[in-house]
């Protein structure tokens, strides 16, 4: 490996106590170049158990997880000075477990020793409050969170999660965001501290905001799974596709995701298929004059029917259906149409856009997602393959006992001191829509930066448009989602289409650290503003640009949102019932990703700059992003040419592993989520529910239950139906048994759970009113996260920054004002 691939955090020793819970947070640092190793029992981690398996009997989930590390056997019970030792070496300890059940180290003890270290700790619920030892797995995590519930109106009406485990990813990403910020505290003040993640409150970020919904008073704020008449129905004009009739369309090879936009947010391209398929004679006279950037009041006043929509769209599957997914691409580059072909593992590695972008890295024989970002020069590694158990671990121990203290990135201050905010000073230009964007700037503001988010009323933001609302009242200055990655910033309004408008940007440019941006690729520079233009006058800016496909190769231009990132990720493939086409994850998935990607990679590169004075253009693609979190499929499909498909919720390693139907009010459905992860969580499971017969000895190994999953699922939901589901979770945690509510918004308000990790925040208005939003989803124990502001109202803040920032004076403001520079 040249010295250029040696990745940011070349240098910083990470010791890895994980086991499958956070597994993602090893290979995320070993992908951007820290030395990691790997302690193992002699049995070895669990994430060597966890399926695919190769044709040999290695698990994949493995060899695609644990790469760029070493290992090494240690019975940390038996033998604890010398786990202890390694301690005293390293910048960053990585656990996870659950409290009650997993042992994990004194932190205190640990700073003691190691007074600069970093100790992580990623959980299912937290490290304290009544859920905290909780048995869980990916299922019961994710109905905690939230995500699952909403799949209900698009999966045959059944909660349905992803087919392969995702909860736990989200958790850990989460804590290498947190070890960075603690790097970039140690850093200024040589001292270490504790991060620690909930993979429950990790998980609310997938619900788009939904889990706000009842906190601030939304209670109709939910899925339909049908609407007949849109005039008292919430419309979804957001153009993300939350709430739509239908999205999944077939063509030749396999389905298109599609929604049919209406509104000022994304109806234009609603408009523009229409007018193609009217061009090549396959739209109705009828529907050729529809404008539906201005159809919502017609549909509201039933002026245009559910049935012609209907008919609308049975046109718009004829014209597809004749097509193949690699022409719906090129139609939907050439015609700017927001769709995406529902891309497959294995239409992804042949993809000409990846290969363009140089995305999947060859590890040992895999082909595996590769940098979390283009642009960023020496940034990334690529890691070792995923070590035998014991392989290269006793090297490592000796080389970290021996050798001399080398030069690492974020060397903690020689001299300790008090750091409150550590990224205060940092000036952050914010220019992203919706969530993949803002939630950057978001966890950066709540951590001290002075974040400026830039947006204009001739172009709402959609988020502002998305909801959920205070108390259901659509207000675009309270939209929930948009309150939610937005707290904590200045809020100045820009009108980019004059050239006053752009004036302003780039004096704010001269000043700003940082630039995050999502608009379409190329609209920067169309405006003047390209990388390499604003680093003439600012050659230390670190400028982030998030996208659908990135800024390069030949589906760049693609458009669209999350919805659209998570088919050409794959992951709209794997969410569904057996033998029915897929439903795709609830709302914009790779939106929830991405940022926990893009975090890590821009502090890294602020981290670079320091050392060299130099900023970078860094490309953040959200399908990428999407990519590293199904690695295991890409593997899979390589070794066995397997493609993982819609399973339900059904699990190849636990049995059972459902969603079942509980008993509520009229009108109501409730649900509760079940696994039996072991063989005892079983027998244990059949005897709280009273069937003997279950007990069986074929049953009682996970082989014969795989075979009886059926019968298993329908004792289950015989049982669960009379059942009030909030009790079925307590009975069966009693008992050891992972099993949760599928929570719904109305659930989440009133967690315990979340309320005791402090997860509603409620931050004054600059009206009187208080905003309520969620907090940062990992904690530090010296350097917390503090939400001060809310999300701006249009506008709030545009004189300070223009008077208090740039130093403009009231009549250039004035002027600015009159010219309409400031809408």
């Amino acid at each position: 490996m040249s010295n250029s691939n040696l990745g940011f955090l070349h240098g910083l020793k990470v010791l890895d106590l994980t086991d499958h819970r956070g597994v993602m947070a090893g290979r995320m640092l070993g992908l951007m170049g820290a030395d990691l190793l790997q302690i193992e029992p002699v049995v070895g981690t669990d994430s060597r158990c966890l399926a695919p398996f190769d044709t040999v009997g290695k698990s994949l989930f493995w060899a695609s997880y644990g790469t760029g590390r070493t290992s090494l056997v240690l019975d940390r019970l038996a033998d604890p000075e010398r786990l202890m030792a390694l301690v005293d070496q390293v910048d960053i300890v990585l656990e996870s477990g659950r409290p009650g059940t997993d042992e994990f180290l004194d932190t205190k003890a640990l700073l003691v020793r190691n007074p600069g270290l970093i100790h992580v700790i990623v959980t299912p619920f937290g490290l304290d409050g009544p859920k905290a030892g909780y048995a869980d797995s990916d299922l019961v995590i994710w109905a905690a969170g939230g995500p699952l519930g909403p799949t209900e109106s698009q999966a045959g009406g059944v909660p349905t999660r992803i087919a392969l485990p995702q909860a736990y990813h989200h958790a850990a990403a989460d804590a290498v965001c947190g070890a960075m910020v603690a790097l970039e505290a140690r850093r200024q003040s040589g001292q270490g501290q504790r991060i620690v993640t909930s993979a429950q409150a990790s998980a609310t970020q997938s619900t788009l905001s939904l889990s706000l919904a009842a906190v601030i008073g939304h209670d109709d704020y939910v899925f339909r799974k049908e609407i007949r008449s849109k005039k008292k129905a919430q419309l979804d004009l957001s153009g993300s596709g939350s709430r739509t009739q239908r999205s999944k369309w077939p063509v030749r090879d396999g389905l298109v995701e599609m929604h049919l936009a209406i509104g000022p947010a994304a109806g234009r391209f609603t408009n523009a298929l229409f007018a193609l398929m009217h061009a090549r004679g396959a739209c109705s006279p009828e529907f050729a004059p529809w404008d539906w950037v201005a159809l919502p009041p017609l549909i509201e006043n039933d002026e245009i029917s559910e049935e012609s929509l209907e008919r609308a769209r049975d046109e718009v599957a004829a014209f597809l259906g004749t097509m193949t997914k690699r022409e719906t691409i090129e139609m939907a580059l050439e015609h700017r149409l927001m769709l995406a072909p529902i891309m497959t593992l294995a239409d992804l590695l042949e993809s000409p856009h990846a290969d363009a972008r140089d995305f999947f890295q060859l590890i040992g024989d895999l082909q595996l997602p590769g940098d979390f970002a283009r642009g960023f020069e020496g940034g990334f590694a690529t890691p070792s393959r995923a070590p035998e158990l014991g392989e290269g671990g006793a090297a490592t121990e000796q080389n970290w006992l021996t050798q001399t203290k080398m030069p690492r990135p974020f060397a903690p201050a020689v001299t300790t001191s008090a750091v409150a905010a550590p990224f205060e000073g940092l000036m952050v230009l914010d220019l992203s829509w919706v969530v993949a964007g803002p939630m950057i700037g978001r966890c950066l503001a709540d951590f001290g930066a002075r974040v400026i988010r830039v947006e204009s009323r001739k172009k709402p933001e959609t988020a502002r448009m998305t909801g959920p609302y205070p108390d259901g009242v659509r207000d675009l200055d309270k939209s929930g989602l948009f309150e939610n990655c937005n707290a904590s910033k200045l809020g100045l309004t820009l009108d980019l289409g004059t050239d006053e408008g752009l004036g302003v940007l780039r004096d704010l440019v001269k000043k700003a650290d940082v630039l995050v941006e999502s608009f379409a690729p190329g609209q920067m520079a169309r405006w003047g503003m390209g990388y390499e233009a604003l680093a003439t006058d600012n050659p230390g800016l670190v400028m982030l640009s998030t996208a659908l496909m990135g800024q390069s190769g030949p589906w760049c231009k693609l458009a669209g949102f999350g919805n659209i990132g998570a088919a050409m990720s794959g992951i709209q493939q794997l969410a569904g019932r057996p033998n029915q086409p897929p439903a795709g994850p609830y709302g914009p998935y790779t939106d929830f990703v991405a940022p926990r990607l893009a975090l890590p990679t821009l502090i890294g590169a602020l981290e670079q700059r320091r050392q060299t004075g130099k900023g970078c253009w860094l490309d953040v693609s959200q399908a990428e992003a999407g990519m590293h979190f199904v690695a295991e499929g890409f593997a899979d499909y390589q070794c066995n040419g397997r493609l993982p498909e819609p399973v339900g919720n059904h699990d190849p390693q636990i049995v059972p592993n459902n969603v079942y139907k509980c008993a509520a009010p009229e009108g109501e459905t409730r649900w509760v989520a079940i696994s039996a992860v072991t063989d005892r969580n079983w027998q244990d499971l059949a005897a709280t529910i009273g069937r003997v017969d279950l007990l069986a000895a074929e049953l009682s190994v996970l082989s014969g239950r795989l075979a009886a999953q059926d019968q298993i699922d329908a004792a289950l939901a015989e049982w669960c139906s009379t059942q009030d589901p909030d009790q079925v979770e307590k009975l069966l945690q009693a008992n050891n048994i992972p099993a949760h509510v599928v929570a719904s918004t109305h659930d989440l308000a009133i967690d315990p759970q979340l309320t005791e990790w402090g997860h509603f925040v409620r931050v004054p208005r600059s009206d009187g009113s208080v905003s309520i939003v969620e907090s940062c989803r990992f904690t530090l124990s010296q350097t917390p996260a503090v939400t001060q502001l809310s999300a701006p109202d249009y506008g709030r803040d545009t004189q300070v920054v223009l008077s208090k920032v740039l130093g403009y004076d009231d009549a250039k403001i004035a002027t600015l004002q009159k010219v309409g520079a400031l809408n």
